[in-house]
């Protein structure tokens, strides 16, 4: 089909409500990205202004995955250029991984906004005559022109009537570009302006502004850090911030010691811990960006992330001694329980109503902590070498069946809902049922848990090719409010987001999902973390095996 025609198509689709209109969008996104060398149709002026024209009304969100999917793949200069139009967070994943010709890279650099070629800076794979003319560009980036440039150099009142504060900074900026380019005009013929600074520095400061973008750095060289984002977590194998500076900057909180990865090989490159706090206009409460400082990382924390993707407890923890603490704890829990059992139950007499409450209340909380300290000794015996698993089947159907009854309540209490299908015909699963349903249960606990208002989480249970096998698998699609942290921040042992929330893991979302992994490899399975789902894989019983369910 020519591309008029699929353009046609995808033009008579409704775009009446703001679903509709997000598909259509992504749609039209997608079929310019497939338009070939050769399709030079006349309506491709009108399909980049029906999307310019509804940008706004797409979520960022929708933007920022669609760029996202163009990421490593060809396409055309002019669908680059359109969404380096948009922000910062939403072109980043692009920026970082478009491909174009050599030849297009050189016409497009022109046309493009600062911001946008400040983040092309960080890219290693750049052909070395496109590195050149981004280089060109280093100068002119850093203008301030205009009206506010104009009303600078003459020295008059400031613009807004509450930018006092504001001008100062201004006038510094100002100062500090006047002498990069004088800089730059007595070394015109060396193209690493940062190359003198030889020594690593230990700590600068730094602003964003209100789209989250470095727009100024002191005590540091310029180039590889004015464009970084503080708005979006740096994608897997990326450079940038880490979730939590980025949460902070959507919710305009401060926060402290954030990770950041600096690329090259220069005196910022490296890792940071870096802190800000928000700042706004005094006169009309409006956010104007980020102020704060970096400083390199103490000897204990990079021996914390360095311990993070190995084991579950970090190096200050040995398991032998936590399955020593697990013992302590498992027996005063359960003689609590028990207890509460008895008062619950009137096994000793009748008990008034608010104390039968009270004792369920204890029981559900305790019977909580029972199953944290559960799978605190399940990761210590994973870890150990020491997890006896039984040589027996788990009817997968029937627990899936029996565990979406609970989580389905759960749904309902957040106004959410699970939606399961399952495919006919499945066997068994080669896991006992105990292992089988800790992790069906920590699964539908990190996902449904998560659920916004109206969500709906959608899950599936088949037979999935694995190589030249199949395996059995649950997958289930990533709540939206986990749709953006990677493999590495989700597995982190530390990561829950939100806080709690009703039937969570007691020990946190990395932990849950660290242990589900880890003990899916131990039965012969594994836990695959996507960008939209989460998939767990299990080995399949042999025909005539029986099941438990």
């Amino acid at each position: 089909m020519r591309f008029d025609d699929r353009f046609a198509t995808v033009m008579a689709l409704p775009a009446d409500n703001p679903s509709a209109r997000a598909a259509k969008w992504r749609q039209l996104v997608d079929l310019l990205a497939q338009r070939g060398d050769g399709d030079e149709s006349t309506q491709l002026d009108e399909a980049y202004a029906w999307l310019e024209a509804r940008r706004i009304e797409i979520d960022p969100a929708t933007r920022r995955e669609a760029a996202r999917a163009l990421a490593g793949r060809a396409i055309a200069p002019d669908l680059f250029a359109f969404f380096a139009r948009d922000h910062a967070s939403v072109v980043a994943p692009l920026a970082a991984g478009a491909r174009l010709e050599r030849e297009d890279w050189i016409r497009l650099l022109p046309s493009l906004t600062p911001t946008a070629r400040a983040l092309l800076r960080h890219r290693r794979d750049l052909d070395p005559k496109v590195a050149l003319a981004l280089n060109s560009f280093g100068p002119s980036d850093f203008v301030i022109s205009g009206a506010v440039a104009a009303g600078i150099g003459a020295g008059g009142p400031p613009a807004h009537p509450a930018a006092e504060a504001g001008e100062a900074q201004i006038r510094d900026l100002v100062a500090r570009i006047e002498a990069f380019r004088q800089q730059r005009a007595t070394r015109p013929s060396d193209p690493f302006p940062d190359r003198a600074q030889a020594d690593a520095i230990e700590a600068f400061r730094w602003e964003a502004g209100a789209d989250g973008v470095v727009v100024w750095v002191g005590d540091a060289p310029r180039g590889p850090l004015v464009g970084q984002t503080i708005a979006s977590i740096a994608e897997q194998g990326h450079f940038g911030v880490d979730g939590q500076a980025a949460g902070a900057f959507e919710k305009r909180s401060p926060f402290r010691d954030a990770r950041f990865k600096v690329a090259g090989s220069g005196p910022a490159a490296g890792d940071w811990r870096i802190s800000g706090v928000p700042f706004f206009d005094p006169a009309t409460g409006s956010f104007l960006g980020y102020r704060g400082s970096a400083r390199r990382p103490r000897v204990d924390e990079i021996a914390r992330a360095q311990s993070a993707p190995d084991t579950v407890f970090g190096p200050n923890l040995p398991a032998d001694s936590l399955r020593q603490l697990v013992h302590e704890l498992r027996t005063p829990l359960n003689a609590i329980v028990g207890f509460a059992e008895m008062i619950d139950g009137q096994y000793m007499g009748p008990a008034g109503a608010n104390y039968r409450s009270r004792a369920a209340e204890i029981m559900d909380q305790a019977s909580r902590l029972l199953s944290a300290v559960d799978d605190l000794d399940t990761a210590a015996r994973i870890e150990t070498s020491r997890l006896s698993l039984d040589e027996s089947t788990t009817d997968v159907v029937a627990l899936l069946c029996r565990l979406h009854d609970a989580y389905e309540r759960v749904a309902s209490q957040r106004h959410s809902r699970i939606a399961i299908e399952i495919a006919s015909g499945l066997p068994p699963a080669r896991v006992e049922l105990g292992a089988a349903e800790r992790m069906f249960a920590r699964m539908l606990a990190a996902t449904i848990g998560l659920a916004k208002d109206g969500e709906t989480i959608s899950a599936t249970l088949g037979m999935d090719p694995v190589g030249a096998s199949r395996m059995l698998c649950l997958s289930i699609d990533r709540p939206s409010a986990i749709e953006g942290p990677d493999e590495a921040a989700l597995l982190d042992p530390g990561y829950s987001p939100d806080g709690d929330w009703p039937g969570a893991p007691a020990l946190g979302l990395g932990f849950a999902l660290r242990l589900v992994r880890n003990l899916a490899e131990a039965v012969g399975g594994a836990l695959h973390v996507g960008m939209d789902r989460f998939s767990l894989y299990l080995p399949p019983a042999e025909a005539g095996e029986r099941s438990t369910g």
